[in-house]
This record gives structure tokens, C-alpha cells and sequence, in this order.
């Protein structure tokens, strides 16, 4: 048996403690008792925190460990829950970073959750590699950790010995992945049909929202910003944009970049998907009359932009998400 300890972290989300808990207790288990075989289960699961004692959860949800960390010499698999309050954690549990580092070291595999990636990469394993997490949090991690190359469109990523999930449901995908990585596919099949999930999903980017944001502190970008906002609609001439601004295209995209990590086209496009995006909620319209009404005349162009953006057509990001329209378009 593969022994697998779930890390517990103050304000985790407790479903990215107990599902995958689920997962891995169940693997052999559940399907075996269903078509009445013996039962043959494939991982030990602890639940650990820091120092044994009652972790808090998001919500004031106490969970009470099996263990302190102290008492795990050795073990298999790590994984590492949401993390959000990381400064905090840090503070608290100087000890896990370390012991994280340990066991990696000593052929441990590592995974984290959602803002877990956020103390996975403070051991400094992900240094070089590539991560994800849940898509509200990518800048942040990105100006956090900048020697780690984010890859915030993918639903979870394999490095090896090191992985990372996307958010709380990409967690459970994460970990049928790692009951087929140790156990094999047949296994996997099965847990997910007993525990009724997808197999599968790759990408995030379906999911994200483009935020937009302003807090990188440089006044000229933000202005630049509400300025294509403002006429998104319309056709940019970057050229009198940066004029604008008295500087030369070439400073303007350069110094857009570093603020808010794409081109003032990029972030255009950015905007035009999310007002069509939105559009294709409300469900009301068809994408050639949203590919004028955000600004494009060249639907085949718009699309692949879409499809690129989004991962998926706009046909299907439309069937998955109709109804479920919570912002007001852009105008």
C-alpha cells in the first residue's frame, strides 16, 4: 500500500482535505464492495497537521488530525490543501516547509490544491518548473514567484514527482489522476464511476475570468487601460494610443506588459472575449452578431481568438455555461 499524508492548513477549504481523502480511501475499495469482490485497497491515508493539533478549516470548521507531522518519517505522497492565508501558515507551522522538503528528498511525491501551490512553492521545488492554480489567484502567484512559469490555463500538471491543481473540483481530478499514475487505468475507471466523476478534463481556461486588474500601481497603464475599456468596441490604433501617452508604441506595449503581463492588444482581446463570453450566457444572440457587437468584422478571426482564450468553441462554451451569466456586459 502507497501511504499518502493529506496535509490540514489553517482556513483550507475543507473539500480540498476530504476529497481527495475520499478518492484514495476508496480505491479498491468501493467498487470491489459494489460487484462483491474483496476488497483491496490501494493507499493508506493519514491526515496531518503541522503539529497535531485540531486544524481550523474555512468557515470555523474544526478537523481533528490523526497526527502530527512530526510523526511521519516517511511517506509517499503529499498533498498539500488550499493555502490562501500562506503568510499566516508560514508563521504558525515554520516546521512544514521543511518537512515537505524532507520527504521530497527522500522520493516523496508532491501535490498541491488550489492555493496550495502558494506552499509548495515556498519549498522552492517548483523553482524552474511549472505550476497552476485556481485562475482568481494567478497574478498574484506569478508576481509571488516569478521563476515559476504558470501555466494557469491547465486544469492540473504533472512534473514528475510534483504536481499541481487548478481549484477545489480540479483537486479531485488531480487525484485520479495519481490512483492511475500509482495504481493504473483500470483502477481509476473505476473510482470515478463509483464517485461519479469526469475523467479527463485538461483545461481551466473554460472556467477563468479575466480580472483586469489595476493594482500594479502604474498610473500611466491604468489610464491606458480604462481608455481601451472604454472603446473596446472600436478599432484601436496603437500607434496614436501611445502617442497619447507621449511615448513610442514600442515603450507603451513594453511598459503594459510589465503591469499587467499581456500587450494592450492582448488585453483587448481579453475584454472582447469576456463581453462575448457574457453574451453567450445571456444565450439570446448568435456568435455572428456578438463577433460585430464587440468590436471584430472577421468571425473566423474572432473565433480562433475565442477558442484560444477560452478552450473551447463558441458553441460549446455556450451549451456548458447558458444561464449562468452574473456580470453586466461591458459597454
Amino acid at each position: 500500500m502507497k501511504k499518502v499524508t493529506i496535509l490540514g492548513l489553517y482556513n483550507s477549504m475543507a473539500t480540498t482535505i476530504f476529497g481527495p481523502m475520499d478518492i484514495f480511501n476508496q480505491a479498491g475499495r468501493l467498487w470491489n464492495r459494489l460487484s462483491k469482490s474483496p476488497q483491496t485497497p490501494f493507499f493508506d491515508v493519514t491526515l496531518a497537521s503541522a503539529d497535531g493539533q485540531v486544524i481550523r478549516s474555512l468557515y470555523n470548521v474544526l478537523i481533528q488530525p490523526h497526527c502530527g507531522i512530526e510523526t511521519i518519517h516517511k511517506t509517499d505522497l503529499i498533498i498539500i490543501p488550499s493555502a490562501t492565508y500562506i503568510k499566516q501558515i508560514l508563521k504558525t507551522s515554520p516546521g512544514l516547509v521543511p518537512w515537505i522538503r524532507r520527504q521530497y528528498n527522500q522520493g516523496a511525491h508532491v501535490a498541491s490544491i488550489c492555493t496550495g501551490a502558494f506552499l509548495l512553492a515556498q519549498t522552492g521545488l517548483l523553482d524552474g518548473k511549472s505550476a497552476t492554480l485556481h485562475w482568481g489567484f494567478a497574478e498574484m502567484f506569478r508576481q509571488k514567484y516569478p521563476r515559476i512559469n504558470l501555466r494557469q490555463d491547465q486544469m492540473f500538471i504533472d512534473q514528475g514527482r510534483l504536481y499541481c491543481a487548478a481549484g477545489v473540483n480540479a483537486g479531485m481530478d488531480l487525484s485520479l489522476y495519481l490512483v492511475e499514475k500509482f495504481c493504473g487505468r483500470q483502477t481509476a475507471v473505476q473510482c470515478a464511476k463509483t464517485m461519479v466523476l469526469d475523467l479527463g478534463r485538461e483545461m481551466q481556461a473554460p472556467y477563468g475570468c479575466f480580472l483586469f486588474s489595476k493594482d500594479h500601481g502604474d498610473p500611466l497603464v491604468i489610464k491606458a487601460q480604462k481608455w481601451i475599456e472604454q472603446h473596446h468596441t472600436q478599432s484601436v490604433d496603437y500607434d496614436r494610443l501611445a502617442e497619447q501617452y507621449r511615448m513610442s508604441r514600442r515603450s507603451l506595449e513594453r511598459r503594459f506588459k510589465q503591469a499587467t503581463s499581456v500587450t494592450p492588444l492582448g488585453y483587448l482581446q481579453q475584454l472582447r472575449v469576456e463581453n462575448a463570453k457574457h453574451l453567450l450566457e445571456d444565450g439570446s444572440q448568435t456568435f455572428n452578431e456578438i463577433t460585430y457587437l464587440v468590436g471584430y468584422e472577421d468571425i473566423s478571426f474572432f473565433r480562433k481568438v475565442f477558442v484560444r482564450l477560452t478552450g473551447l468553441r463558441p458553441k460549446e462554451y455556450q451549451q456548458r455555461f447558458t444561464g449562468y451569466s452574473d456580470k453586466p456586459v461591458l459597454q
